[in-house]
């Protein structure tokens, strides 16, 4: 009877310990398979953006020593993406920036599988040698270097998106800077020219990123806004970043 007693008590304690040994598993498990996931998602993520600097850097080429500063920024923006583009003609270099994300599946213990994502700061570099190629390099930075960007992209669309609404005889610099800045208190919307031709307006704006670290250069990217004026109200707008902005009128 003593010893059925202390095998049941021998039972009774083992089960605990084997569920606690389960759960560290399967907590192991899944945290080995979310890192592999997560490794492989960065590989993805750094092999596409290599894709699209060469295929840039191709463009680039195709382009042809003849073209102009502003049609070699559309070309990177094209290709690219990316939404801050500084030109050195000294050295005959496009440096871009921009955030780039993948996404994964991963494995979770409690709430079951789920997604995630890896996201990583790349410098794009595109420099023409002695003829007309381009040769291009990808590097990651840190986070904050591409905070700029990022926030120049976001006022960008929120430009293209306004001025998609506006109505067609609003469409001068004075409308668009009231559409782009009611209050005039943002400071990052700059309207340098808006004009109206056929059935086309075009709209050039240098948007500055206001919220740049203190003692570093602000960040300013000149934008191209062209709308189809089919109708009263138009959504066709287009929007290509400029290497250098004309000046307000």
């Amino acid at each position: 009877m003593t010893r059925r007693v202390a095998n049941c008590c021998l039972v009774l304690l083992m089960i605990p310990t084997a569920l606690v040994a389960y759960f560290w598993y399967t907590v192991w498990h899944a945290d080995q398979v979310n890192s592999e996931r997560r490794q492989d998602a960065l590989n993805s993520l750094l092999r596409h953006a290599h894709e699209q600097a060469d295929a840039t850097g191709s463009a680039l080429t195709g382009s042809g020593s003849g073209a102009d500063a502003d049609t070699l920024t559309g070309v990177i923006w094209r290709h690219s993406e990316t939404p801050l583009i500084s030109y050195d003609p000294a050295r005959h270099r496009f440096t871009a920036t921009a955030r780039r994300a993948e996404l994964y599946d991963s494995e979770g213990v409690i709430l079951g599988s789920g997604s995630d994502q890896v996201a990583r700061c790349l410098r794009f570099t595109f420099v023409r040698g002695s003829g007309s190629a381009w040769t291009s390099a990808v590097a990651v930075r840190d986070y904050e270097e591409c905070l700029p960007g990022s926030r120049i992209g976001s006022s960008a669309d929120t430009a293209r998106s306004r001025i998609a609404r506006m109505s067609t005889m609003e469409l001068t610099p004075t409308g668009v800077r009231r559409a782009l800045d009611p209050t005039g208190e943002l400071g990052y919307f700059d309207v340098r020219s808006a004009e109206r031709r056929g059935r086309t307006a075009t709209v050039t704006v240098l948007i500055e990123d206001t919220y740049g670290a203190q003692g570093h250069a602000t960040a300013k990217q000149c934008y191209r806004f062209v709308r189809d004026l089919g109708g009263a109200y138009g959504d066709d707008v287009t929007s290509v970043p400029l290497s250098t902005c004309p000046k307000a009128t």
